[in-house]
This record gives structure tokens, C-alpha cells and sequence, in this order.
């Protein structure tokens, strides 16, 4: 492995010029570290920033505009230095860097780099010019950003697949085609991409976005060739994808252009025009406006927006596991914007910046991805251990007065805070990682009551903004120490076999005595679904946090068979869609929404689909009484 290391670094231009005794002490020195996909290595705001060099992976750098809008400035592949920029600055960083797959980074120290720039000219020289390099790529970066013209849309169903989608007559040119002969079968073909293929693998696209940046070099354009101008880190997606998944790819990568794939070969492309909801309003474009929302009442307005989407996904037969992602891809954006607003508040107020890092978590449902239109709020703050005890409180109300900005924010824009106070503004869910570790022990050593239902809810949380790896040490440190204590799967099943499923003796929906001719579709139905993944994930020691994607990984154990994985996946999404389905129309009759489902007026035919999925409910809570044990329940 060193010796592999050794090789990439002396392969990197910027440390060519450096001696071998300079590159042994890299690598004595640095420490090797892997990050999850999608992971902030470096997160705005960070003081101390060490230099980052990838070795397996992919990452980018990405830089947030004055006006809120996220732009990716560079992808990072193996043998690439990440976050230089950063590295060499006093202040606090003004980037982030995100890994985009499972990535390993060499972590060079910031003193150790300082000290090499100082004591060898040759390699200040050659980092000076990285710097130009890079300083120069950002401006025509954001040069382009700003100039991209916006693009039209067509309405499709939700349910179609991506092969029905995509268009056949793809424009293609071999990487050593000319700038020029690209930029004429774009006019010619009136495309906005082209893609570079070569012995039937997919090298590159270049966009229309990518000539517009060469606008600076017209005078050199003549003597490019496409491989020097194309990207080659494309996001693809395969034919048999649906149509939100093709949303979902280009709502989260930023871009307009999917190649699709069948069998590693390019098969056609889904371009932007092709994605809309029902109302004429882009997906990009409610992103766009989330992201660049100066205030939380414009916020407010594209939580409307939203829901307006969600309505037309419903309408078009949408699945309910589909909906749920797409509400989650927008509420965690709205969630970050609000973070990134009440951050500035606290500037502008002259409280500054926040002390320390922290991570922001989300709980529950929320934490499972599984919101509907309105969740209640759970959520947390994790901040790193502070020794001092005065600086501690003072941290502790910083966060504090930070958390109720968000809260706020939060409720302004249609989420209701938490009636159970379980939230970042009650110290409970505000604590250093130190803190949040003792309070696992204390649930383990001392659970019983309300504490196993504020456990269960803690147990789906779920990192959406800051240092991450605060999150990612405390579900290590649970999922460590719960091997003490075995009998918590005895208690959570116990909990979950406390409610019973409202299904009889003889298969008849029994009535909740609240509701009289219907259902808690939530806290009588759903719920079983949850518990029996989250207890029998823990106790395989899965760390997915989502009910299906637990699903899925305990299927993968053969904890359950294929056939069974098909019943509980079928049943889960019938109810979570008679749930979305009684929220849109709460929603729109602006009713308070409710979990009250009234089976009573519901047609025989989806009666006869909620006692299907009421029937899995009761089989997974049996399971869970056998497994563990649960006495004194009737089964």
C-alpha cells in the first residue's frame, strides 16, 4: 500500500520537484482516511484544513455564491491534490470538497506542507503556478455558471422509464475530433451535447456549457481537440430507470444531460426538456430558487412549490417510496438553506460565526427519508468535546440561540415543530459527541416508557449538514456498544408488540376508538414496518438508516427471502401512499394534516389493499414476539 502511495505522489507534478527524504516524511508523517460517498471532507467555514490527496475515489470542490447557489467548481480523481486552495489560506475556507463515491484521501498535514513550501524553492515555484492554474479554472467556472441559458420543458409521466424517455439519435464524436467539429454538429444536429465514444465506451460529453467556457480562448479554439475540452466524469443512468430516478440524478449532480446505458454501452440520452412536473415549473428550477433564497419567507414560498410537484406526481401514479425521495431531496436543501441563512443572522446580529464545527441531524422519519408532505421536526445538533467548562456553556448557548433561528425557520416553511420537544433547541438533543455517548449508556443501562420511544426516534438519525464524521462516530460508538446489551432487542420488540396491528381475530379492520371508521395509518400500520427493519438491522449490525434500503440489506442476509422481500416492500408502500394521498388532500382543503385514515368510505377494492398490508404488519410483529422472545403477548 505505501509503496503504491509513494509512486502516486511522485507521479504529481506539484511534488516532482521535492527530494525523497521530503516524500518519506509525507508519508510517515500523513494519515490515510476513507470517507462514504457524498461525504464533506472539508465543509465551508473550517479553519484548520490539512491538504487532501485522493487516492481511490472521486471528489468535488464546490463554492457557495454570494447570491446562496452551490457551483461545483472541479472533480478530483486518484493522484489529484483537493482542497490547495484551502490549505494555503489563514482564513476560513471558502470551499467544500464532497466526495461523489466511496473515496480514500492521504491526509497531508498543513504544518508539514507550510514547512515544505518554506524550505524548497522549486516546490513554492511549481505550487504558485497549481494555484494560477486553479484560481484561473474558478473565475471561468463561475463565468459560465452565470451565463448558461435556461432551457424549456415537456411533461411526461412519472411512471415511464428512462428507455421510453430517451432519445435514439445520439450525436457522437471520437475523443480526437476537433473543438470546432463538435461545436458544428451541435449546430448542425440542433443538440446541446454531444457525446465522446470510443470502441463503444462512453469517454466524455461536452455541452453546450463547456463551449461557452472556451468563449476566453477563441483565439486557441481552432487547435483544440475534444478530449482537452470534454467532461469526463459523466453521469449516466441505465434504461430500465424510471422517470424519477432520471429527476433524482439531475436534481442532485446539477446537471441537464444523461447518457443512458444498457449493458455499459450507450443506449441514448434524457436531456432536461425532458423532465418537468405539472405545473411548467422545472425540478432544477425549484432547486435553483431553494438554493438562492435570501430569505426564509422566500423559502416559504417554494415549500408551496413542492407540494404543487408532489401533487402532480401523485396524480400521474407515482410510487409512494418515489415521492418520498423526492420530498426528501427538497426538504434537506431547504433545511441546509435555512442552516446557511440562520448562520448569517448570527453574523449580521454579532454573534459571529459558529464556535466549532457541528453536524446537524435529523430524526425519525425524517432521518429514514420517509417525510411526507409535513413531518413534525426531530433534530439534533452534535458538536465536538470542549474541556473548558465556561467555553463549553458558551458554545452550548451559541447553539442554542443558532438552533431556535433554524427551528423557526423550519416552521415558517410548513414544518411543524415537534410536540415530544424532541429538537435541537432542548438541550437533550443538543450535546458534544462526549455527551451524546453518555446519553446511549444511559438509555441502555435505564430504558423503559417514553425513553424507548425517544430512543427509537434517536436510532434514525440521519447527518444533513456540517462535519458528518461527528454523526458517522457516534452510530460506530452505539453500534459498538449495543453488543453489551443485548437485551434492547427484547425491549424494542416489546415496545413495537405494546401497539397491536388494528387487524382481528377473523381479518376485520379494527377502528381506532378516536377515529371510529378508520385508522392511525402512522402509529398503528406504519410503524410495525419501521420497528421490525430498525430492531432486526441493529441487530445484524446494519447501519442503513431508511426502511427499505434496511430492507434490502437484510434480504441481502437472508433474513428474509426474496418472495417475502417483495410482500413487505408491496405492503410498505401501500400504506405510505394512502398516507401521502390523505396529506395532498388535508393540503389542499387546508385541513390540519393528520394520520386519520377513514377506511370506512374508502372504495372495497382499497380496503381490500389496506387489510393486505395490515396482514404484513401483523406477520413482521409476530416475528419480532418470536425472535426475541416478547412474553405475555398473544401472538
Amino acid at each position: 500500500m505505501q509503496e503504491r502511495v509513494k509512486e502516486m505522489i511522485q507521479q504529481n507534478e506539484l511534488f516532482r520537484s521535492l527530494p525523497k527524504e521530503a516524500i518519506e516524511e509525507i508519508l510517515t508523517s500523513s494519515t490515510v482516511a476513507d470517507y462514504p460517498k457524498h461525504h464533506f471532507v472539508i465543509h465551508e467555514r473550517e479553519q484548520e484544513n490539512h491538504l487532501l490527496f485522493l487516492l481511490e475515489g472521486m471528489a468535488k470542490s464546490i463554492i457557495l455564491t454570494d447570491e446562496g447557489e452551490e457551483i461545483t467548481i472541479r472533480f478530483y480523481h486518484p493522484g489529484e491534490l483537493a482542497g490547495l486552495i484551502n490549505t494555503l489560506a489563514e482564513d476560513a475556507s471558502r470551499f467544500s470538497v464532497q466526495t461523489l463515491e466511496n473515496s480514500r484521501f492521504l491526509i497531508i498535514k498543513k504544518s508539514l506542507f507550510n514547512r515544505l513550501v518554506h524550505d524548497y524553492a522549486s516546490f513554492a515555484e511549481q505550487l504558485t503556478h497549481d494555484i494560477s492554474k486553479r484560481l484561473q479554472h474558478m473565475y471561468r467556472t463561475l463565468a459560465t455558471e452565470s451565463s448558461v441559458r435556461h432551457h424549456g420543458f415537456e411533461t411526461y409521466p412519472y411512471r415511464k422509464k428512462v428507455g421510453e424517455l430517451m432519445e435514439t439519435d445520439i450525436v457522437s464524436l471520437p475523443p480526437h475530433a476537433s473543438a470546432v467539429g463538435v461545436a458544428s454538429a451541435m449546430l448542425r444536429e440542433q443538440v446541446s451535447s454531444v457525446l465522446i465514444i470510443e470502441d463503444d465506451a462512453l469517454r466524455g460529453i461536452v455541452t453546450e456549457r463547456d463551449l461557452i467556457a472556451l468563449l476566453p480562448k477563441h483565439e486557441i479554439i481552432a487547435s483544440l481537440s475534444v478530449d482537452s475540452i470534454m467532461s469526463r466524469n459523466v453521469i449516466t443512468i441505465p434504461e430500465s430507470a424510471y422517470f424519477y430516478e432520471a429527476m433524482l440524478a439531475m436534481m442532485k449532480h446539477q446537471v441537464k444531460h444523461l447518457p443512458v446505458l444498457s449493458h455499459g454501452k450507450v443506449t441514448g440520452i434524457v436531456t432536461l426538456k425532458k423532465l418537468t412536473d405539472f405545473r411548467s415549473h422545472s425540478v432544477l428550477g425549484i432547486v435553483k430558487d431553494i438554493d438562492s433564497a435570501h430569505t426564509v419567507e422566500e423559502l416559504a414560498k417554494q415549500h408551496k412549490k413542492v407540494i404543487a410537484f408532489i401533487d402532480g406526481m401523485m396524480n400521474d401514479g407515482a410510487a409512494a417510496h418515489e415521492i418520498c425521495s423526492i420530498i426528501t431531496e427538497f426538504n434537506d436543501r431547504m433545511l441546509r438553506r435555512i442552516i446557511a441563512l440562520s448562520e448569517r443572522a448570527m453574523i449580521a446580529e454579532g454573534k459571529g460565526a459558529p464556535p466549532t464545527d457541528y453536524c446537524w441531524i435529523t430524526m425519525g422519519s425524517e432521518g429514514r427519508k420517509e417525510q411526507t408532505l409535513s413531518t413534525d421536526q426531530d433534530n439534533g445538533i452534535i458538536y465536538p468535546d470542549i474541556e473548558n467548562e465556561v467555553h463549553h456553556a458558551e458554545v452550548d448557548d451559541y447553539f442554542a440561540t443558532l438552533a431556535e433561528k433554524i427551528v423557526a425557520g423550519l416552521e415558517a416553511c410548513g414544518f411543524p415543530r415537534c410536540k415530544g420537544d424532541v429538537m435541537a433547541t432542548n438541550s437533550k438533543w443538543r450535546k458534544s459527541l462526549s455527551d451524546w455517548k453518555r446519553m446511549i449508556n444511559a438509555w441502555f443501562s435505564h430504558m423503559q416508557g417514553e425513553e424507548i420511544r425517544m430512543f427509537t426516534i434517536f436510532l434514525d438519525f440521519r447527518p444533513v449538514y456540517g462535519q458528518t464524521a461527528l454523526a458517522h462516530e457516534l452510530r460506530h460508538y452505539f453500534l459498538t456498544r449495543k453488543k453489551d446489551f443485548p437485551f434492547i432487542y427484547n425491549l424494542l420488540a416489546e415496545d413495537d408488540a405494546s401497539c397491536s396491528v388494528p387487524l382481528g381475530m377473523f381479518g376485520r379492520i379494527i377502528y381506532d376508538k378516536k377515529i371510529k371508521d378508520g385508522i392511525d395509518i402512522k402509529g398503528g400500520a406504519l410503524v410495525h414496518f419501521v420497528n421490525a427493519m430498525r430492531i432486526l438491522s441493529i441487530f445484524e449490525g446494519i447501519e442503513a438508516v431508511p426502511t427499505l434500503e434496511r430492507l434490502e440489506q437484510l434480504t441481502e442476509r437472508r433474513v428474509f427471502t426474496r418472495e417475502e422481500d417483495d410482500e413487505i416492500k408491496d405492503s410498505f408502500n401501500t400504506l405510505l401512499h394512502f398516507r401521502i394521498r390523505e396529506h395532498m388532500k388535508q393540503a389542499k382543503q387546508k385541513q390540519p394534516l393528520s394520520n386519520e385514515l377513514h377506511v370506512a368510505n374508502l372504495p372495497k377494492e382499497e380496503q381490500l389493499q389496506i387489510k393486505k398490508a395490515l396482514y404484513t404488519a401483523k406477520w413482521l410483529q409476530q416475528k419480532l414476539i418470536r425472535q426475541f422472545q416478547v412474553q405475555g403477548i398473544r401472538i
